[in-house]
């Protein structure tokens, strides 16, 4: 629907007709609308096939078609219905694929679709957008929530969406935020067509703070007065991250100074993120700012304080005994002074490694993050 708007934009004025499909909502009344004559229609792939098998539209007479956010539709469940529609593309047709990210297997799929392709690219491969400053917070799992009622209630952050990994987690989300008074919409798969829209236009009009959201958000969002991306989750998947922190003041800063500009993103590294930041780190090295944990004693339980601070003692103690380990470990007999020393270092850069994946991994994310 949002491309569908974009487009209308761009041809008011012209006599080109455009039409928007898609699922969950009735088909009979889009059948009408494509029927009746069209010039461009937006779709998703499902929509579109079944429009296709009742002959309401047909590809005789296609002159270009565009597969946007290639990437997840050639890696997800879309595959086979895009694969469909491309293999009966009349010859000679122009073929579009169109992707912010596009991982090299994915690409490679890609390019068995195509024929003689071209590859366009604007910008620099896998890198967040220029205009973005980044922070995160290393914070335990049991406190992200308090963290957040402490930026949204006592700081004031406003104008952003959340991202969670899973729509029970966007419940929660949702829950804390609405009974510390923050008008809060949501958005996740299992809403339907016109409840996501609603809690679109909530967000979009100023009616609701903050948008809560699954990674169903995470691209073809264009709200000018989201500024703000809270990655209350660190996705599994580096390229989501990605297109989760674009959509931060998405085409509002681009006529700004960079001293003007105030689109950010602000990441929750909790220890078990601490793998999936890494590979963020690998892919888009991001210049990131370490942000200090404010007090959070008004908004977390006694217990979530008091297991978070069992957590950070059984990590110090590790850590300790890592270091006596290390301590205790003797070099070999060795004939020569250099060979005992390499012995060291080799023990010492084994011992690091183990104690930053076993461990509290402070010192890794604090060395890639700075």
């Amino acid at each position: 629907q949002q491309v569908g708007k974009e487009i209308q934009e761009l041809v008011k004025g012209s006599l080109l007709r455009v039409v928007s499909v898609f699922g969950k909502v009735a088909l009979a009344p889009q059948r009408d609308a494509v029927k009746s004559g069209v010039d461009i229609v937006v779709g998703t792939p499902g929509r579109i096939r079944e429009l296709l098998d009742i002959g309401a539209i047909t590809l005789a007479y296609l002159k270009c078609i565009v597969i946007d956010e290639a990437d997840r539709m050639l890696d997800m469940g879309f595959l086979p219905q895009v694969e469909w529609m491309l293999e009966r593309t009349p010859p000679g047709r122009q073929k579009l694929m169109l992707s912010a990210t596009l991982p090299r297997e994915v690409e490679s799929l890609a390019a068995r679709m195509l024929h003689e392709h071209a590859r366009i690219e604007t910008g620099k491969r896998n890198t967040a957008a220029a205009h973005l400053t980044h922070s995160r917070y290393l914070v335990s799992e049991e406190l992200k929530t308090a963290l957040l009622l402490q930026l949204t209630v006592e700081e004031g952050m406003s104008a952003f969406v959340v991202y969670c990994r899973t729509r029970r987690r966007v419940g929660w989300v949702v829950g804390a935020l609405r009974r510390h008074g923050v008008e809060t919409a949501e958005f996740h798969g299992e809403r339907s067509t016109l409840q996501r829209a609603k809690s679109l236009e909530s967000f979009a009009s100023g009616k609701s703070r903050v948008l809560v959201a699954t990674d169903v958000a995470a691209r073809g969002l264009h709200i000018p007065r989201l500024k703000t991306v809270v990655n209350y989750d660190v996705p599994t998947e580096p390229q989501e991250w990605l297109h989760r922190v674009g959509r931060a003041g998405h085409g509002s800063q681009l006529d700004k100074s960079d001293s003007e500009k105030d689109a950010a993103s602000i990441t929750f590294i909790a220890n078990h993120d601490i793998e999936a930041w890494d590979r963020i780190v690998a892919l888009a090295n991001p210049e990131v700012t370490a942000r200090k944990m404010p007090a959070l004693e008004k908004f977390a339980r006694k217990v979530d304080l008091e297991k978070s601070e069992r957590h950070k003692a059984s990590a110090a103690r590790e850590a300790k005994a890592t270091l006596d380990e290390m301590k205790a470990a003797k070099p070999p007999r060795s004939s020569t002074r250099f060979e005992s020393k390499r012995w060291r270092g080799t023990q010492a850069s084994k011992k690091i490694t183990k104690g930053e994946k076993t461990g509290t991994g402070v010192k890794k994310i604090g060395r890639r993050a700075s």
